[in-house]
């Protein structure tokens, strides 16, 4: 009886997962096809995704595995279905959103996996993506460009290692949820400037190394205010969500840990 059970409620989960999977991963392909791509400072055939802004509130809503595999599924059916939107350097740059998702939930969720708290994971993520920037010379050239994923990796260590009560208030729920979408924003950046620079100066060999390294240091303006914008939206829609689903057990991520 109890196998039986048990085995009801795999199927019912895994039901539920696929039509989640199915729902989300198809509604962020309609919202690519209908936001169009800005063009990124000084890359050539480089294209920022407005959607990228989703990321962390599917990283809210559907967890770690869920957010990125959805994220990642709508971008192959986007690029698909109209591949004249998408340049070659698409292909580099597609798992840059599921990446952000990946990186958000982390943060958002108290849980811990391998007995570790979720949080660090998303520090390891930007620290092997930072050791990968620095291996390059146009990375070296360009560290000033690396200081906001330095802040978010600090606003994410904040928010993880202060000491809160099981039940938070609402100024530590905001910080944490702040710091998620901050977290998810600037590494689906950081993926995406790592991927140009293999691309650009190793592969095409277009760029000199200084000469790519003086696109970053001039486009660091434009993507604080970018990128900011897109983290202040995130936040707003992520924190409304939140107060809205808390009690739902719907809602993937343990924001606030129950005792």
């Amino acid at each position: 009886m109890t196998f039986t059970m048990s085995g009801k409620r795999i199927v019912k989960r895994i039901s539920l997962d696929a039509a989640l999977l199915a729902s989300f991963s198809s509604l962020y392909m309609v919202i690519l096809k209908m936001l169009p791509g800005i063009p990124a400072f000084g890359i050539p055939g480089a294209k920022i995704e407005i959607a990228v802004a989703l990321s962390p509130i599917y990283g809210l809503l559907l967890g770690h595995i869920l957010a990125p595999s959805s994220i990642l599924l709508g971008t192959l059916m986007a690029m698909f279905l109209l591949p004249g939107k998408y340049t070659a350097f698409s292909y580099v740059t597609m798992f840059a959103a599921p990446l952000g998702a990946l990186a958000s939930s982390l943060v958002f969720d108290r849980g811990r996996i391998f007995k570790l708290p979720k949080w660090i994971y998303s520090i390891v993520i930007y620290l092997i993506l930072l050791g990968f920037w620095f291996a390059t010379d146009v990375g070296r050239l360009a560290a000033l460009f690396t200081i906001p994923y330095f802040a978010a990796m600090s606003l994410t260590a904040f928010s993880g290692i202060t000491s809160f009560s099981k039940r938070e208030r609402l100024s530590a729920v905001a910080l944490r949820i702040l710091a998620g979408c901050v977290t998810g924003i600037f590494a689906d950046h950081l993926y995406g400037s790592l991927g140009a620079i293999i691309v650009f100066r190793y592969l095409l060999a277009a760029f000199a190394p200084e000469a790519l390294a003086g696109v970053y240091l001039a486009a660091i303006p434009i993507a604080l205010i970018e990128r900011g914008l897109m983290a202040g939206f995130s936040f707003i829609v992520a924190l409304n969500l939140y107060l809205a689903l808390k009690e739902s057990k719907y809602l993937r991520v343990k924001v606030v840990e129950r005792g």
